[in-house]
C-alpha cells in the first residue's frame, strides 16, 4: 500500500478514516450493495457548456492551495468501473463568486471517465461562502443504465461542516476527504463515486 503523508491545508486538518466495506441488501430476492454515493443539491450555480478540460486553474487566482483530484466511477455492484461517463465540476472562485456568464467558466470544467472509470482534474481548494463548508460540487450525467447523480466533495476538517446541516445520512462521510500530498507532492484528494442503475418503466 502506497503510503500518503496527511497534511494540515487551509484550515483543514487530517484524521484516520475507517473503512468498513459495503454491505449487501436483500430487496426483493435481489441482492444488491449500499454502495451508491449519497446526493447533494444541484444549488442555484450550474451552468451548461462548460469546456471539456482537466485543469481548473488560471493566472490570478490568489488561493492557498492547487490541489489534484483523482477517482473512479463504479456501477451498483460496487466494483465495475464505468468507462466515457460525463462528468461536470464546478466551485466558487477564490473571491467566493460562481462564473455564471463570462467566456472562461472560470472554476468550470467538464470531463469524461477513462476505459478504467477513472478521472481526474486539477483546481483548488475553494474557500467557504455564507456559512457553508468547502466545496466541489459534481454532476454525473445520466447514461443508457445509470441515473444521473448530483453530490459534493467536502473536506476532513472544515469546521463549518455540521451534522444534520451539511452530514445527513452515513455515506457523506465517504464524500468528506483527506487533502495528503501525492508521490509528486502535490496535495491530493481521492473520490469515488458510485451510482444506481435506473428503474425499469
Amino acid at each position: 500500500m502506497q503510503r500518503r503523508k496527511f497534511i494540515k491545508i487551509s484550515g483543514l486538518s487530517a484524521f484516520a478514516v475507517s473503512t468498513t466495506g459495503f454491505k449487501l441488501i436483500e430487496e426483493n430476492g435481489v441482492f444488491t450493495a449500499d454502495c451508491a454515493t449519497s446526493r447533494d443539491m444541484l444549488g442555484p450555480f450550474f451552468r451548461k457548456n462548460a469546456p471539456i478540460r482537466n485543469d481548473l486553474t488560471y493566472a490570478g487566482n490568489d488561493s492557498e492551495i492547487e490541489l489534484k483530484v483523482i477517482g473512479q466511477v463504479f456501477g451498483k455492484d460496487c466494483k465495475t468501473p464505468l468507462p466515457n461517463l460525463e462528468i461536470d465540476i464546478w466551485h466558487c472562485d477564490h473571491k467566493k463568486k460562481y462564473d455564471m456568464d463570462s467566456d472562461k467558466f472560470s472554476c468550470r470544467g467538464k470531463l469524461f471517465t477513462d476505459e478504467n472509470g477513472a478521472y481526474w482534474y486539477k483546481t483548488f481548494v475553494p474557500p467557504p461562502y455564507q456559512g457553508r463548508p468547502k466545496h466541489i460540487h459534481y454532476l454525473i450525467h445520466d447514461s443508457q443504465k445509470h441515473q444521473e447523480l448530483v453530490t459534493q466533495l467536502y473536506f476532513k476538517g472544515d469546521k463549518k461542516i455540521k451534522r444534520n446541516n451539511w452530514v445527513k445520512y452515513p455515506w457523506d462521510e465517504r464524500r468528506i476527504l483527506e487533502i495528503y500530498k501525492n508521490s509528486d507532492g502535490i496535495a491530493e484528494v481521492n473520490l469515488d463515486l458510485f451510482l444506481t442503475e435506473k428503474k425499469s418503466k
